[in-house]
């Protein structure tokens, strides 16, 4: 896995820059900081966002566990794309905790994991309400959240406008966001408060690129 996200981080982010014109900020609030961390992320607006954030990460998180809707495991090749990457299922109604398993054994496993607070793809980009996963899971394992902030992607799902109208396309990453110690992750008002926090920050930086 490390050897496909440092190959994928090579092309893709040449591809970016020469047809979208791809703009990173903020790799210094993370540059320095240790695994595991969880990369909280917002706008989700195309199947490849997850690959195009992963692609610009500091590869000393490399492989980062993105958490992937169930479905995508079952399709016939997709299934084996999402593995080589390193991705786990999302299995719904199963209770937060029983949900986020996965995700904190990859923590106990010094490994990041990433998830798109909003839960799934939007049919335009827009920021919506976030789900409690990320909050949840960082109070759990006591892992710091990296806001990560996601622009632009929507605009190039058309191929023809990917290659020929340079839409532009940016990233940026915040401050590790630390969980406060000593709270409940199944008390609704905390893990409400912690959830607004991670919102509120991811909003600040998309509306800042």
């Amino acid at each position: 896995m490390q050897k496909i996200w440092n190959t994928t981080s090579s092309v893709l982010k040449a591809v970016m820059r020469i047809f979208c014109r791809f703009k990173i900020y903020g790799l210094e609030n993370i540059s320095n900081m240790e695994k595991p961390a969880i990369f909280a992320i917002a706008t989700h607006s195309y199947f490849l966002d997850p690959y195009i954030v992963g692609a610009v990460i500091p590869h000393h998180f490399y492989p980062i566990r993105f958490m992937t809707k169930a479905a995508f495991f079952k399709m016939p090749i997709v299934k084996h794309i999402v593995r080589a990457y390193g991705a786990f299922p999302v299995i719904r109604g199963l209770g937060l905790e029983n949900t986020l398993r996965p995700a904190i054994d990859f923590i106990k496993q010094n490994e990041p994991v990433g998830l798109f607070i909003e839960g799934k793809i939007a049919k335009k980009e827009e920021l919506r309400p976030s789900k409690p996963g990320a909050a949840a899971l960082a109070l759990m394992t006591s892992v710091p959240i990296i806001p990560v902030a996601l622009k632009g992607t929507w605009q190039i799902r058309n191929f023809l406008k990917f290659i020929f109208l340079q839409k532009k396309v940016s990233v940026s990453f915040g401050k590790p966001i630390f969980p406060p110690k000593n709270t409940n992750p199944l008390d609704k008002e905390a893990l409400q408060q912690f959830t607004q926090t991670i919102e509120d920050k991811v909003k600040e930086l998309y509306y800042s690129i």
